[in-house]
Protein backbone atom coordinates (compact mmCIF):
# COMPACT_ATOMS: atom_id res chain seq x y z
CA UNK A 1 0.00 0.00 0.00
CA UNK A 2 1.54 3.58 -0.72
CA UNK A 3 0.86 5.90 1.52
CA UNK A 4 2.10 9.80 1.34
CA UNK A 5 4.50 10.68 4.13
CA UNK A 6 4.85 14.43 3.79
CA UNK A 7 5.65 17.22 1.51
CA UNK A 8 9.13 18.38 0.97
CA UNK A 9 10.48 21.06 -0.89
CA UNK A 10 11.28 18.81 -3.78
CA UNK A 11 7.90 16.75 -3.37
CA UNK A 12 6.25 13.99 -1.87
CA UNK A 13 8.10 11.83 0.38
CA UNK A 14 6.52 8.58 -0.30
CA UNK A 15 6.47 4.66 1.76
CA UNK A 16 4.87 1.23 0.90
CA UNK A 17 4.12 -1.39 2.83
CA UNK A 18 5.20 -4.45 2.19
CA UNK A 19 4.92 -7.77 4.79
CA UNK A 20 4.65 -5.50 7.42
CA UNK A 21 7.63 -3.28 7.06
CA UNK A 22 7.73 0.28 5.57
CA UNK A 23 10.02 0.63 2.79
CA UNK A 24 11.28 4.38 2.03
CA UNK A 25 10.86 4.50 -1.34
CA UNK A 26 11.12 8.08 -3.59
CA UNK A 27 10.15 11.69 -3.75
CA UNK A 28 8.03 12.74 -6.80
CA UNK A 29 8.27 16.69 -7.69
CA UNK A 30 5.35 18.38 -6.09
CA UNK A 31 4.26 19.60 -9.52
CA UNK A 32 3.37 15.86 -10.30
CA UNK A 33 0.04 14.42 -10.37
CA UNK A 34 -1.50 11.35 -9.26
CA UNK A 35 -3.72 10.25 -11.92
CA UNK A 36 -7.80 9.22 -11.86
CA UNK A 37 -8.51 6.11 -13.92
CA UNK A 38 -8.99 6.56 -17.43
CA UNK A 39 -12.59 7.89 -17.36
CA UNK A 40 -14.18 6.08 -20.51
CA UNK A 41 -13.54 2.84 -19.12
CA UNK A 42 -14.25 1.07 -15.63
CA UNK A 43 -10.84 -0.29 -16.26
CA UNK A 44 -7.66 1.90 -16.42
CA UNK A 45 -5.94 -0.80 -18.86
CA UNK A 46 -7.97 -0.97 -22.03
CA UNK A 47 -7.85 -1.28 -25.79
CA UNK A 48 -10.87 1.13 -26.80
CA UNK A 49 -12.02 0.04 -30.14
CA UNK A 50 -12.66 -4.02 -30.47
CA UNK A 51 -14.29 -5.01 -33.41
CA UNK A 52 -16.64 -3.15 -36.11
CA UNK A 53 -19.19 -6.01 -37.21
CA UNK A 54 -20.20 -8.00 -39.63
CA UNK A 55 -18.86 -7.56 -42.42
CA UNK A 56 -19.50 -6.87 -44.96
CA UNK A 57 -22.79 -5.54 -44.98
CA UNK A 58 -24.52 -3.36 -47.37
CA UNK A 59 -27.15 -0.23 -47.43
CA UNK A 60 -29.17 0.69 -50.45
CA UNK A 61 -28.03 3.83 -52.51
CA UNK A 62 -30.57 6.95 -51.54
CA UNK A 63 -31.04 5.24 -48.26
CA UNK A 64 -29.98 6.19 -44.77
CA UNK A 65 -29.94 4.03 -41.61
CA UNK A 66 -29.10 0.86 -40.21
CA UNK A 67 -26.68 -1.38 -42.45
CA UNK A 68 -28.29 -5.00 -43.71
CA UNK A 69 -28.88 -7.73 -43.21
CA UNK A 70 -27.82 -6.96 -39.50
CA UNK A 71 -26.88 -3.06 -38.50
CA UNK A 72 -22.97 -2.68 -38.59
CA UNK A 73 -22.16 -2.66 -34.82
CA UNK A 74 -19.05 -0.92 -32.96
CA UNK A 75 -17.76 -3.20 -29.87
CA UNK A 76 -15.81 -1.99 -26.87
CA UNK A 77 -13.17 -4.26 -25.21
CA UNK A 78 -15.22 -3.61 -21.95
CA UNK A 79 -18.26 -1.53 -20.82
CA UNK A 80 -17.83 2.58 -21.35
CA UNK A 81 -18.19 4.55 -17.69
CA UNK A 82 -19.59 7.61 -19.60
CA UNK A 83 -21.26 8.58 -22.83
CA UNK A 84 -18.48 8.22 -25.50
CA UNK A 85 -18.26 9.67 -28.74
CA UNK A 86 -16.30 7.21 -31.14
CA UNK A 87 -15.51 8.99 -34.40
CA UNK A 88 -15.92 6.89 -37.57
CA UNK A 89 -14.66 7.58 -41.03
CA UNK A 90 -15.70 6.59 -44.62
CA UNK A 91 -12.69 6.18 -46.79
CA UNK A 92 -14.90 7.41 -49.72
CA UNK A 93 -17.57 10.13 -48.31
CA UNK A 94 -18.73 10.87 -51.60
CA UNK A 95 -20.26 7.08 -51.86
CA UNK A 96 -20.65 6.03 -48.06
CA UNK A 97 -21.33 8.68 -45.44
CA UNK A 98 -21.18 7.42 -41.68
CA UNK A 99 -24.47 9.26 -39.82
CA UNK A 100 -22.89 11.77 -37.20
CA UNK A 101 -19.96 11.34 -38.25
CA UNK A 102 -19.84 8.01 -35.61
CA UNK A 103 -21.84 6.83 -32.73
CA UNK A 104 -22.07 7.28 -29.28
CA UNK A 105 -21.21 4.51 -26.70
CA UNK A 106 -23.83 5.04 -23.69
CA UNK A 107 -22.41 4.48 -20.20
CA UNK A 108 -22.34 0.81 -19.10
CA UNK A 109 -22.26 -0.17 -22.41
CA UNK A 110 -20.00 -2.03 -24.92
CA UNK A 111 -21.51 -1.77 -27.97
CA UNK A 112 -23.96 0.58 -30.48
CA UNK A 113 -24.93 0.93 -34.36
CA UNK A 114 -23.36 2.68 -37.01
CA UNK A 115 -25.80 4.23 -38.70
CA UNK A 116 -24.49 5.45 -42.67
CA UNK A 117 -26.03 6.79 -45.92
CA UNK A 118 -25.51 5.25 -49.36
CA UNK A 119 -24.63 7.92 -51.43
CA UNK A 120 -23.05 5.99 -54.62
CA UNK A 121 -23.35 2.24 -56.01
CA UNK A 122 -20.55 0.64 -57.09
CA UNK A 123 -18.36 -3.28 -57.17
CA UNK A 124 -16.88 -3.07 -54.19
CA UNK A 125 -17.38 -1.84 -50.12
CA UNK A 126 -16.24 1.54 -49.04
CA UNK A 127 -14.33 1.04 -45.68
CA UNK A 128 -15.15 2.59 -42.37
CA UNK A 129 -12.88 2.94 -39.83
CA UNK A 130 -13.66 3.53 -36.38
CA UNK A 131 -11.10 4.59 -33.87
CA UNK A 132 -11.07 4.94 -29.90
CA UNK A 133 -7.24 3.65 -28.91
CA UNK A 134 -7.12 0.95 -31.63
CA UNK A 135 -8.49 1.43 -34.74
CA UNK A 136 -10.99 -1.44 -36.36
CA UNK A 137 -12.66 -1.18 -39.68
CA UNK A 138 -15.65 -3.17 -41.75
CA UNK A 139 -16.65 -2.61 -45.65
CA UNK A 140 -20.14 -1.72 -46.90
CA UNK A 141 -21.31 -1.79 -49.84
CA UNK A 142 -23.60 0.53 -51.34
CA UNK A 143 -26.50 -1.38 -54.16
CA UNK A 144 -27.98 0.95 -56.41
CA UNK A 145 -31.26 1.08 -58.49
CA UNK A 146 -31.57 1.79 -62.12
CA UNK A 147 -35.20 2.70 -62.54
CA UNK A 148 -35.90 5.97 -64.65
CA UNK A 149 -32.40 6.45 -65.03
CA UNK A 150 -32.51 5.42 -68.88
CA UNK A 151 -30.77 3.28 -71.18
CA UNK A 152 -27.32 4.60 -70.18
CA UNK A 153 -27.71 4.62 -67.15
CA UNK A 154 -27.64 0.97 -66.63
CA UNK A 155 -31.23 0.72 -66.96
CA UNK A 156 -32.86 -2.78 -68.08
CA UNK A 157 -35.30 -1.79 -71.24
CA UNK A 158 -38.15 -4.21 -69.63
CA UNK A 159 -38.85 -6.47 -66.83
CA UNK A 160 -41.77 -7.90 -65.21
CA UNK A 161 -42.82 -10.22 -62.52
CA UNK A 162 -44.56 -12.35 -64.24
CA UNK A 163 -46.48 -15.16 -62.46
CA UNK A 164 -47.52 -15.86 -60.18
CA UNK A 165 -49.13 -12.46 -58.73
CA UNK A 166 -50.47 -13.97 -55.77
CA UNK A 167 -50.55 -17.20 -53.83
CA UNK A 168 -50.56 -18.42 -50.31
CA UNK A 169 -48.31 -21.00 -48.81
CA UNK A 170 -47.67 -22.19 -45.04
CA UNK A 171 -45.12 -20.88 -43.03
CA UNK A 172 -41.27 -22.38 -43.78
CA UNK A 173 -42.56 -24.09 -46.80
CA UNK A 174 -41.09 -23.17 -50.25
CA UNK A 175 -43.06 -21.27 -52.61
CA UNK A 176 -44.25 -22.33 -56.25
CA UNK A 177 -42.24 -21.36 -58.59
CA UNK A 178 -41.89 -17.42 -59.60
CA UNK A 179 -41.56 -16.11 -63.13
CA UNK A 180 -39.89 -13.13 -63.97
CA UNK A 181 -39.03 -11.86 -67.66
CA UNK A 182 -36.26 -9.46 -69.32
CA UNK A 183 -36.02 -7.50 -72.24
CA UNK A 184 -32.68 -5.99 -73.41
CA UNK A 185 -32.37 -4.99 -77.33
CA UNK A 186 -30.17 -7.00 -78.78
CA UNK A 187 -29.33 -9.11 -75.90
CA UNK A 188 -32.27 -11.56 -75.45
CA UNK A 189 -33.58 -11.61 -78.76
CA UNK A 190 -31.41 -14.87 -79.34
CA UNK A 191 -32.61 -17.80 -77.58
CA UNK A 192 -30.56 -18.61 -74.10
CA UNK A 193 -29.71 -17.04 -71.08
CA UNK A 194 -28.73 -13.09 -71.79
CA UNK A 195 -24.62 -13.03 -71.38
CA UNK A 196 -23.51 -10.45 -68.39
CA UNK A 197 -27.12 -10.66 -67.01
CA UNK A 198 -27.90 -11.56 -63.47
CA UNK A 199 -31.39 -11.84 -61.67
CA UNK A 200 -32.63 -12.22 -58.17
CA UNK A 201 -35.98 -12.95 -56.51
CA UNK A 202 -37.22 -10.96 -53.13
CA UNK A 203 -39.71 -11.01 -50.73
CA UNK A 204 -40.22 -8.08 -47.79
CA UNK A 205 -42.90 -6.29 -46.19
CA UNK A 206 -45.92 -5.63 -47.60
CA UNK A 207 -46.00 -2.13 -48.52
CA UNK A 208 -42.62 -1.32 -48.43
CA UNK A 209 -40.16 -0.37 -51.99
CA UNK A 210 -37.58 -2.77 -52.53
CA UNK A 211 -35.61 -0.44 -53.91
CA UNK A 212 -34.63 0.93 -50.18
CA UNK A 213 -33.75 -3.28 -49.10
CA UNK A 214 -34.88 -2.65 -45.74
CA UNK A 215 -36.54 -6.06 -44.78
CA UNK A 216 -36.23 -7.46 -48.02
CA UNK A 217 -34.57 -10.71 -49.21
CA UNK A 218 -32.90 -11.51 -52.15
CA UNK A 219 -32.23 -14.95 -53.47
CA UNK A 220 -30.15 -15.75 -56.91
CA UNK A 221 -32.91 -16.63 -59.86
CA UNK A 222 -31.89 -19.06 -62.94
CA UNK A 223 -32.57 -18.93 -66.38
CA UNK A 224 -35.64 -20.67 -67.73
CA UNK A 225 -36.95 -20.34 -71.21
CA UNK A 226 -36.86 -17.95 -74.37
CA UNK A 227 -40.24 -16.17 -74.34
CA UNK A 228 -40.77 -14.44 -77.86
CA UNK A 229 -37.68 -11.58 -77.53
CA UNK A 230 -37.47 -12.05 -73.99
CA UNK A 231 -35.50 -14.09 -71.43
CA UNK A 232 -37.79 -16.21 -68.63
CA UNK A 233 -36.04 -16.60 -65.45
CA UNK A 234 -37.26 -18.78 -62.46
CA UNK A 235 -36.95 -19.25 -58.50
CA UNK A 236 -38.79 -19.85 -55.36
CA UNK A 237 -38.68 -18.56 -52.01
CA UNK A 238 -38.73 -20.00 -48.47
CA UNK A 239 -41.68 -18.21 -46.84
CA UNK A 240 -41.27 -16.52 -43.50
CA UNK A 241 -42.51 -18.22 -40.31
CA UNK A 242 -44.54 -15.54 -39.27
CA UNK A 243 -47.80 -15.28 -41.01
CA UNK A 244 -49.47 -12.69 -42.41
CA UNK A 245 -49.02 -10.63 -46.36
CA UNK A 246 -45.24 -10.14 -47.53
CA UNK A 247 -44.39 -8.25 -50.99
CA UNK A 248 -42.31 -10.25 -53.98
CA UNK A 249 -40.65 -9.38 -57.46
CA UNK A 250 -37.75 -9.83 -59.29
CA UNK A 251 -34.83 -7.35 -60.44
CA UNK A 252 -31.93 -7.31 -63.16
CA UNK A 253 -28.53 -6.19 -62.86
CA UNK A 254 -25.89 -6.45 -65.82
CA UNK A 255 -23.08 -5.23 -63.60
CA UNK A 256 -22.60 -8.01 -61.22
CA UNK A 257 -25.08 -6.52 -58.67
CA UNK A 258 -23.46 -3.12 -58.37
CA UNK A 259 -27.06 -1.70 -59.61
CA UNK A 260 -30.45 -3.18 -60.59
CA UNK A 261 -33.29 -2.63 -62.51
CA UNK A 262 -36.73 -3.20 -60.18
CA UNK A 263 -39.37 -5.07 -61.89
CA UNK A 264 -43.44 -5.34 -60.93
CA UNK A 265 -46.30 -6.63 -62.42
CA UNK A 266 -47.35 -4.10 -65.08
CA UNK A 267 -43.75 -4.01 -66.50
CA UNK A 268 -40.60 -1.39 -65.30
CA UNK A 269 -37.76 -0.20 -67.19
CA UNK A 270 -36.41 2.27 -69.52
CA UNK A 271 -38.71 1.78 -72.23
CA UNK A 272 -41.42 4.06 -73.29
CA UNK A 273 -44.36 4.35 -70.67
CA UNK A 274 -42.65 2.62 -68.10
CA UNK A 275 -41.18 3.01 -64.65
CA UNK A 276 -41.75 1.36 -61.75
CA UNK A 277 -44.23 1.09 -58.95
CA UNK A 278 -43.84 -0.46 -55.67
CA UNK A 279 -47.84 -0.78 -55.02
CA UNK A 280 -47.74 -3.32 -58.09
CA UNK A 281 -45.54 -6.08 -56.63
CA UNK A 282 -46.90 -9.75 -55.84
CA UNK A 283 -48.55 -10.98 -52.84
CA UNK A 284 -47.90 -13.50 -50.48
CA UNK A 285 -49.62 -14.47 -48.08
CA UNK A 286 -48.32 -17.02 -45.56
CA UNK A 287 -50.57 -19.16 -43.28
CA UNK A 288 -50.04 -20.16 -39.84
CA UNK A 289 -49.19 -24.16 -39.78
CA UNK A 290 -48.28 -24.26 -35.84
CA UNK A 291 -49.97 -23.33 -33.09
CA UNK A 292 -49.36 -23.14 -29.43
CA UNK A 293 -52.60 -25.80 -28.56
CA UNK A 294 -52.52 -26.82 -25.01
CA UNK A 295 -50.81 -25.18 -21.66
CA UNK A 296 -50.62 -26.29 -17.91
CA UNK A 297 -48.02 -23.88 -16.26
CA UNK A 298 -49.96 -24.92 -12.52
CA UNK A 299 -50.67 -28.11 -10.53
CA UNK A 300 -52.86 -28.61 -7.97
CA UNK A 301 -50.52 -28.64 -5.26
CA UNK A 302 -47.39 -28.09 -4.20
CA UNK A 303 -45.54 -30.40 -6.68
CA UNK A 304 -45.91 -29.28 -10.46
CA UNK A 305 -44.09 -32.28 -12.14
CA UNK A 306 -47.02 -32.27 -14.98
CA UNK A 307 -46.54 -28.88 -16.59
CA UNK A 308 -46.54 -29.23 -20.34
CA UNK A 309 -47.01 -27.08 -23.51
CA UNK A 310 -48.50 -28.69 -26.65
CA UNK A 311 -47.88 -27.88 -30.17
CA UNK A 312 -50.34 -28.56 -32.93
CA UNK A 313 -49.59 -28.94 -36.66
CA UNK A 314 -53.23 -27.61 -38.59
CA UNK A 315 -52.25 -28.04 -41.52
CA UNK A 316 -52.33 -30.74 -43.76
CA UNK A 317 -48.05 -31.18 -44.51
CA UNK A 318 -45.84 -32.25 -41.87
CA UNK A 319 -43.64 -29.42 -41.29
CA UNK A 320 -39.94 -29.88 -40.08
CA UNK A 321 -39.06 -28.40 -36.80
CA UNK A 322 -35.25 -27.64 -37.30
CA UNK A 323 -34.97 -24.06 -36.46
CA UNK A 324 -37.52 -23.59 -34.42
CA UNK A 325 -37.31 -23.50 -30.19
CA UNK A 326 -40.26 -23.17 -27.33
CA UNK A 327 -39.07 -19.92 -25.16
CA UNK A 328 -40.43 -19.63 -22.17
CA UNK A 329 -40.49 -16.02 -20.82
CA UNK A 330 -40.65 -14.23 -17.32
CA UNK A 331 -43.49 -11.54 -16.92
CA UNK A 332 -41.84 -10.19 -13.79
CA UNK A 333 -38.58 -9.04 -15.52
CA UNK A 334 -39.42 -9.92 -19.08
CA UNK A 335 -36.77 -11.38 -20.05
CA UNK A 336 -36.62 -15.37 -21.68
CA UNK A 337 -36.04 -17.46 -18.48
CA UNK A 338 -36.10 -21.14 -20.81
CA UNK A 339 -35.60 -22.19 -24.27
CA UNK A 340 -36.16 -25.87 -25.68
CA UNK A 341 -34.86 -26.72 -29.04
CA UNK A 342 -37.32 -28.24 -31.11
CA UNK A 343 -35.36 -29.37 -33.46
CA UNK A 344 -34.37 -32.74 -32.05
CA UNK A 345 -38.05 -33.68 -32.67
CA UNK A 346 -37.60 -34.36 -36.39
CA UNK A 347 -40.57 -33.30 -38.26
CA UNK A 348 -44.22 -32.99 -36.89
CA UNK A 349 -46.95 -34.83 -39.21
CA UNK A 350 -49.76 -33.38 -40.73
CA UNK A 351 -52.63 -32.64 -37.93
CA UNK A 352 -49.80 -34.30 -35.55
CA UNK A 353 -49.13 -32.81 -31.94
CA UNK A 354 -45.59 -32.03 -29.93
CA UNK A 355 -45.95 -32.42 -26.16
CA UNK A 356 -42.66 -30.35 -24.25
CA UNK A 357 -42.82 -31.22 -20.53
CA UNK A 358 -41.69 -31.76 -17.19
CA UNK A 359 -41.38 -35.07 -14.93
CA UNK A 360 -44.74 -37.19 -15.65
CA UNK A 361 -46.81 -36.30 -18.42
CA UNK A 362 -49.11 -39.21 -19.58
CA UNK A 363 -49.12 -39.18 -23.97
CA UNK A 364 -51.22 -41.29 -26.05
CA UNK A 365 -48.54 -43.87 -28.22
CA UNK A 366 -46.84 -42.20 -30.56
CA UNK A 367 -47.27 -38.54 -29.95
CA UNK A 368 -44.09 -36.66 -30.37
CA UNK A 369 -42.72 -35.24 -27.09
CA UNK A 370 -39.34 -32.98 -25.71
CA UNK A 371 -38.16 -32.59 -22.19
CA UNK A 372 -38.20 -29.65 -20.25
CA UNK A 373 -34.56 -29.27 -18.85
CA UNK A 374 -36.35 -29.74 -15.31
CA UNK A 375 -38.75 -32.22 -14.14
CA UNK A 376 -40.35 -29.95 -11.49
CA UNK A 377 -41.86 -26.87 -11.80
CA UNK A 378 -40.48 -25.93 -14.67
CA UNK A 379 -42.84 -22.60 -15.75
CA UNK A 380 -43.75 -19.61 -14.18
CA UNK A 381 -47.17 -19.48 -13.15
CA UNK A 382 -47.47 -15.19 -13.92
CA UNK A 383 -49.03 -12.69 -13.52
CA UNK A 384 -48.31 -12.38 -16.58
CA UNK A 385 -45.89 -14.54 -17.80
CA UNK A 386 -45.57 -16.19 -21.31
CA UNK A 387 -44.23 -18.65 -23.68
CA UNK A 388 -43.38 -18.11 -27.67
CA UNK A 389 -42.72 -20.71 -30.17
CA UNK A 390 -40.38 -19.17 -32.64
CA UNK A 391 -38.23 -19.23 -35.93
CA UNK A 392 -34.75 -18.50 -34.45
CA UNK A 393 -32.94 -18.21 -37.34
CA UNK A 394 -35.12 -15.37 -38.36
CA UNK A 395 -35.83 -13.89 -35.40
CA UNK A 396 -39.75 -14.48 -36.05
CA UNK A 397 -42.84 -15.21 -33.98
CA UNK A 398 -44.56 -18.17 -34.96
CA UNK A 399 -47.02 -18.13 -32.39
CA UNK A 400 -47.61 -17.20 -28.77
CA UNK A 401 -49.48 -17.03 -25.64
CA UNK A 402 -49.59 -14.49 -22.90
CA UNK A 403 -51.22 -15.70 -19.66
CA UNK A 404 -52.40 -14.17 -16.48
CA UNK A 405 -52.19 -10.90 -17.88
CA UNK A 406 -50.48 -8.90 -20.88
CA UNK A 407 -46.99 -9.56 -21.39
CA UNK A 408 -46.21 -6.73 -24.40
CA UNK A 409 -42.22 -6.39 -24.38
CA UNK A 410 -40.59 -9.70 -23.92
CA UNK A 411 -36.88 -10.20 -24.45
CA UNK A 412 -36.00 -12.74 -26.31
CA UNK A 413 -32.72 -13.84 -27.11
CA UNK A 414 -31.36 -13.12 -30.89
CA UNK A 415 -34.91 -10.46 -31.25
CA UNK A 416 -33.55 -7.66 -31.85
CA UNK A 417 -36.66 -5.67 -30.11
CA UNK A 418 -38.50 -6.83 -27.36
CA UNK A 419 -41.58 -9.05 -28.40
CA UNK A 420 -45.13 -8.76 -27.61
CA UNK A 421 -46.56 -12.01 -26.92
CA UNK A 422 -50.49 -10.59 -26.59
CA UNK A 423 -52.67 -11.07 -30.01
CA UNK A 424 -55.08 -9.31 -30.06
CA UNK A 425 -57.03 -9.33 -26.43
CA UNK A 426 -54.93 -10.76 -23.54
CA UNK A 427 -56.32 -14.53 -22.55
CA UNK A 428 -58.68 -13.78 -19.22
CA UNK A 429 -58.54 -17.76 -18.65
CA UNK A 430 -56.06 -18.96 -16.25
CA UNK A 431 -54.97 -22.08 -14.98
CA UNK A 432 -54.82 -22.36 -11.11
CA UNK A 433 -53.37 -24.58 -8.90
CA UNK A 434 -56.94 -25.73 -7.34
CA UNK A 435 -58.60 -27.46 -10.01
CA UNK A 436 -57.10 -29.54 -11.93
CA UNK A 437 -56.90 -28.64 -15.99
CA UNK A 438 -55.11 -26.13 -18.61
CA UNK A 439 -55.40 -23.59 -20.99
CA UNK A 440 -56.79 -25.01 -24.29
CA UNK A 441 -57.90 -23.26 -27.47
CA UNK A 442 -61.45 -23.84 -28.43
CA UNK A 443 -62.27 -24.93 -31.27
CA UNK A 444 -59.10 -27.50 -31.23
CA UNK A 445 -56.49 -25.63 -33.24
CA UNK A 446 -58.11 -22.24 -33.46
CA UNK A 447 -56.75 -18.91 -34.12
CA UNK A 448 -58.58 -16.09 -34.75
CA UNK A 449 -55.52 -14.32 -33.20
CA UNK A 450 -57.55 -12.88 -30.43
CA UNK A 451 -56.29 -15.05 -26.95
CA UNK A 452 -59.22 -14.17 -25.14
CA UNK A 453 -61.57 -15.66 -28.02
CA UNK A 454 -59.15 -18.72 -29.02
CA UNK A 455 -58.12 -19.41 -24.96
CA UNK A 456 -60.37 -21.19 -22.14
CA UNK A 457 -59.73 -23.24 -18.87
CA UNK A 458 -60.77 -26.74 -19.56
CA UNK A 459 -60.90 -29.25 -16.72
CA UNK A 460 -59.82 -32.32 -18.90
CA UNK A 461 -55.69 -31.99 -20.10
CA UNK A 462 -55.31 -33.78 -23.35
CA UNK A 463 -51.71 -33.27 -24.24
CA UNK A 464 -51.16 -35.22 -27.40
CA UNK A 465 -55.01 -35.46 -28.10
CA UNK A 466 -57.95 -33.13 -29.13
CA UNK A 467 -58.80 -30.58 -26.83
CA UNK A 468 -62.09 -30.79 -25.25
CA UNK A 469 -64.12 -27.65 -22.38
Amino acid sequence: MWEIMARGQGGYVMRMTMCGVWLLVAALPASAQILPPDPLFANAFEDGAHALSPSPVYIAQGASGDTLPVPLTLTLSQPAAIDTFVPIVSTEPARLAVVGGGTMVLAGESTATVQVSGLVGGPAPVTVTATLGNAVSAGVRVEGALNEVGSAGGEADFCNLQFPGAFDVLGGQLSPPIFGRLFQSGVTDPAGSPPGWIASLGVGPIGTDPRLLAGWHFVDAIYNTQVGNDDEFMATLTAPWTAGDYAYTFRFSQDAGVGWTYCDTDGAGAGAGLDFDPAMLGTMTVMRSLVINEVDYDNVGAVDTMEFVEIHNTSATSVHLSGLALVLVDGNHGNEYRRIDLGPAGALPAGGYLVVHGGSVPLPVGTLELPFDCVDTCMQNGAPDGVALIATGASGVIDALSYEGSLAAGTIGGFPTPVNLVEGTPATAIDGNTVNGSLVRLPNGADTDDADTDWAFSTTPSPGAQNTP
